[in-house]
């Protein structure tokens, strides 16, 4: 569980590191506070190409600044810098 109450399990990126994603349709999976979405209503970010669910979006001033992604739903890729 982390500090902020809010564990969601998956694997945990920066969200400059995520591509190819945009925002879920349904603008209540975006709620948040003051900051961003909080990440509590589930998936929240979805592919561009095929408009599946792939993650969730913390970004809220409780939250951490993280991407949890969904690991039935992404493949991890690593580049070079």
């Amino acid at each position: 569980m982390s500090d902020f109450g809010i564990d969601v399990p998956g694997f945990t990126v920066h969200p400059d590191d995520v591509i190819g994603t945009t925002r879920h349709p349904d603008i209540m999976r975006s709620n948040g506070c003051c900051q961003g979405p909080s990440g509590t209503d589930g998936l929240n970010l979805v592919c561009v190409g095929c408009a599946v669910e792939v993650g969730i979006r913390q970004a809220d001033c409780y939250t951490e600044n993280q991407v949890v992604l969904e690991p039935r739903a992404v493949c991890l890729s690593f580049a070079d810098d």
